[in-house]
């Protein structure tokens, strides 16, 4: 298998009923994709169960390279694209986690991976104090260049995305559910602008009925994709206090704005701050001031911005050239694009998601690119 290959089995495999990051790790640790057949014998002695195994077996022996194509289409038609850990725009701080996912499934702009971000979380159902800490801190850190990471659940979280989207840093939304399913259902408004604004993530394609286990898994991603965590109002035991344990045990930053003593919302925050566990946080200049390499590191992001752009310019192949030329000329559509430069489509979407990570060009609602 060459890498292009090798990335799409392992995404097929992935997709896969019952296989998770445990199995996967066992395939990838046993190079069993060098394997034209596997056994179920074989896969049993490896701690796989029967069940998983018997298909798993029928999908080696099945599996079709030329699948490839219509995987393409597939995306196309539902506006997502597939990033797995072997690539190279896959986001660095997650490689670090313990359980890294094998694959994320991504809509909107993807360079947004590479920007450095704070994840925001906290209560479904927040007071007024919530909701006014929450748009206040959004806003004033997305307007300092911070990518702002939630969940998209109700509450906190929703507030957290909507007061991001002001801004260029914008936000990213880790989904429960699948890439094609809006959850909640009423959010459905803001689903399709970060999808088109900002950026949405899920472990999943394939939608199904939710399940709390998902919720771990998002929260999980939540934590390990953001370089602080900051956690406002919550129950002892919610959602944001299983973010804010991710948090810890990836020996991540931890904040948490604390609350009136008599509010159930803010027990959690409250017992953080109590136990030593999370830093109190009071406004934005004192995330600043005690992670002072956040704040210096936008600012030399921003300041060698045209450096940067000139060097990968220089790197460019031919067919990226040609598109970062033709985009400064005015803006176009992905079928524009593949008209005027007779690029296939197929290898002109990864082209366009190569320069979007590389922040040479940006892609608007509608699927229009514009150079940056």
């Amino acid at each position: 298998m060459n890498d292009d290959q090798y990335k799409h089995f392992m995404i097929e495999l992935s997709e896969i009923v019952g296989v998770g990051w445990h199995t996967m790790k066992l395939i990838i640790d046993n190079d069993l994709h060098a394997e034209a057949e596997w056994s179920i014998e074989q896969l049993r002695k490896l701690g796989v169960k029967a069940q998983i195994a018997e298909r798993l077996q029928q999908f080696r022996s099945g599996y079709t390279y030329e699948k490839i194509a219509e995987r393409e289409v597939h995306q196309q038609k539902h506006r997502y694209h597939c990033i797995t850990y072997w690539d190279e725009q896959y986001p660095e701080a997650l490689k670090q986690i313990a359980q890294p996912p094998w694959i994320l499934y991504v809509r909107g702009r993807l360079e947004l991976l590479q920007r450095r971000s704070l994840a925001i979380v906290g209560t479904r159902y927040p007071t007024n104090y919530g909701k006014q800490c929450t748009k206040l801190f959004s806003g004033q850190f997305a307007e300092q260049g911070l990518t702002i990471v939630s969940g998209f659940a109700n509450g906190v979280d929703t507030i957290a995305h909507k007061a991001a989207l002001s801004y260029s840093s914008s936000t990213i939304a880790i989904l429960p559910t699948a890439i094609t399913q809006c959850y909640p259902a009423n959010n459905y408004e803001l689903y399709e602008r970060v999808g088109e604004e900002g950026l949405l993530i899920s472990e999943s394609v394939h939608a199904s009925p939710v399940h709390p286990g998902q919720f771990h898994q998002r929260n999980r991603i939540i934590a390990g994709l953001s370089l602080a965590s900051i956690i406002i109002e919550g129950e002892r035991k919610s959602g944001s206090m299983i973010t804010a344990r991710h948090a810890l045990d990836m020996d991540r930053e931890l904040f948490a704005v604390p609350g009136p003593i008599h509010s159930a919302k803010s027990e959690g925050p409250n017992f953080l701050i109590q136990n030593g566990y999370a830093r109190m946080l009071l406004s934005s200049p004192q995330l600043f001031e005690e992670l002072p390499w956040l704040k210096d590191n936008v600012i030399s992001e921003n300041e060698n911005k045209h450096q940067k752009v000139n060097k990968l310019l220089d790197e460019l192949s031919e067919d990226e050239v040609k598109i970062v030329t033709l985009l400064k000329e005015n803006s176009f559509s992905i079928n524009e694009i593949s008209n005027l430069t007779n690029i296939p489509f197929g290898h002109l979407n990864v082209l366009l998601l190569n320069l979007c990570i590389k922040q040479l060009i940006e892609q608007h609602p509608g699927s229009i690119y514009i150079a940056l």
